[in-house]
């Protein structure tokens, strides 16, 4: 059970090493490229995904939202938008480990005006399903350009599937 900011800032670190697996994976030069007109590109997501921290975090430690943007100019190439990406996160994990169980349990006002408060924690899972959406996008995106999306955990559903026979009882 995740009970404090630092057990949750613990966990998110994981969620976010696993999502730039997948950021590292794009080529440099392709960085601008989106499936059509008018969709995010690869470094729209890199940079949206950092934003989008900083909003959630800034939401769930002061109650703030507050959406920074993520326009090219804020990091107009792969690896300057990466580097924002470790940077944000490092002060946001900072925020988040100060936090305590009280803190987590604190309402926060929700983003749509009008809408019931929220609690922190549930803001902080909202940015965890937030990114895993945006990794999963950027999977597609690798595939439609001709790349291998990385497996989540290291293991391919093959693997999965080999490993689990004997239980599943099949055989390999």
């Amino acid at each position: 059970m995740i009970a404090s900011g630092t057990e949750f800032a613990s966990y998110f670190d994981g969620v976010r090493l696993r999502t730039v697996g997948f950021f590292r994976v794009i080529p440099a030069d392709r960085a601008d490229w989106a499936p059509k007109a008018g969709e995010y590109t690869c470094g729209d997501i890199v940079r949206h995904v950092a934003a989008c921290e900083r909003m959630f975090v800034g939401a769930a430690v002061d109650g703030q939202w507050r959406y920074p943007g993520h326009e090219r100019a804020l990091a107009p190439t792969l690896e300057a938008a990466l580097t924002d990406l470790d940077a944000v996160h490092a002060a946001c994990g900072v925020r988040l480990r100060a936090l305590d169980a009280g803190a987590l349990a604190a309402s926060r006002p929700a983003l749509e005006p009008g809408a019931r408060p929220v609690r922190a924690w549930r803001l902080l899972l909202a940015m965890v399903e937030h990114e895993v959406h945006h990794r999963s996008q950027l999977a597609s995106y690798l595939t439609w350009m001709g790349l291998e999306a990385p497996d989540v955990f290291g293991l391919g559903v093959e693997d999965v599937e080999r490993l689990t026979a004997d239980e599943a009882g099949r055989s390999t």
